[in-house]
């Protein structure tokens, strides 16, 4: 009975902590900010998500969006926000946004990144247009980079919502152009470059596995197939990860457009995967990233510190 009755306390605290819900600081590593001039299109679009049966409500003004993104981040304890845009709310909220460079000639890109502006560059999509990360067009911005010690987030997979391809004016996206493996040769080419694969590089578990393994400067966020992706197909990608030693790979992120409820749903995502420890939940919200980043020990303190 005796030894029943510690069986029993056993499982009990493996189950505890495996349920255990991450509280402390959070690096959103992909979110964007916009104004009518960058992603007007977008204000005021509810979002479909077929796969869940949800439905997303968007937010109608670019102050509204500011706000109620600022919102979720105070009740999710989101210390630091990799915004692609984010020089329209750098001064709104100069502690936590971190400005990444996107959609920006070269040049301005480069003027950014010498006057210390930038933190990343990045949402690079190419993938919008049929183009995938070994074309001969992207070396200018992956060179920069280097050069700059910049890390770059790349997009492949998904492409806007399910289906998005045939109504929201996607024409030039096709799956073919969506494996990971697209960034090996650029990779190989810029040894010193850090990238990290937006969305997981969902759904090539293996190829993933696979870059990961091959590459150790490649890291990956989770944004948008935390809230778009069944929770079961989530947590299936993501231990599929874990299970293969790369849980210190890992990133947070939403992908937040116009939508702030998807904040809600990615962090509940991560917290409820009963296979993670509390221990690997802080590292895919915040030591990963803060690796990733170069951010200082003190910086690190006073997060986790406050």
């Amino acid at each position: 009975m005796k030894k029943i009755l510690i069986g029993l306390v056993l499982f009990s605290f493996w189950g505890t902590l495996h349920s255990q819900k991450y509280i402390g600081p959070i690096i959103d590593m992909h979110l964007h900010a916009y104004n009518q001039e960058l992603g007007g299109m977008m204000f005021g679009m509810d979002h479909p998500n077929p796969l869940k049966n949800e439905m997303y409500k968007g937010v109608k003004t670019p102050e509204q969006l500011k706000m109620e993104t600022f919102k979720k981040m105070d009740e999710h304890n989101i210390v630091l926000a990799l915004t692609s845009d984010g020089q329209l709310w750098k001064q709104d909220d100069p502690e936590r946004i971190l400005v990444s460079g996107r959609n920006m000639p070269l040049e301005q890109l480069k003027t950014m990144a010498e006057k210390g502006e930038l933190v990343a560059i990045g949402e690079l999509n190419p993938f919008y247009g049929g183009v995938t990360a070994d074309d001969a067009s992207l070396e200018p911005l992956f060179d920069l980079a280097e050069k700059a010690n910049l890390p770059v987030g790349f997009h492949i997979m998904p492409g806007g919502p399910p289906g998005g391809l045939y109504h929201m004016g996607m024409s030039e996206i096709r799956v073919k152009n969506a494996n990971p493996k697209q960034l090996e040769d650029v990779l190989v080419a810029h040894p010193n470059l850090k990238v990290y694969v937006m969305h997981g590089g969902w759904p090539y578990l293996e190829d993933m596995k696979a870059m990961l393994y091959m590459h150790p400067q490649l890291y990956l966020d989770v944004a948008a197939i935390d809230w778009v992706l069944p929770k079961a197909e989530f947590h299936n990608f993501i231990k599929g990860l874990v299970d293969s030693g790369f849980g210190n790979r890992i990133m947070f992120g939403t992908d937040q457009m116009v939508w702030p409820e998807t904040i809600d749903i990615a962090v509940d995502a991560i917290n409820s995967a009963e296979f993670l420890t509390l221990e690997q939940k802080e590292d895919i919200f915040y030591d990963n990233a803060a690796e990733f980043l170069g951010l200082s020990q003190t910086q690190i303190d006073n997060h986790k510190n406050p």
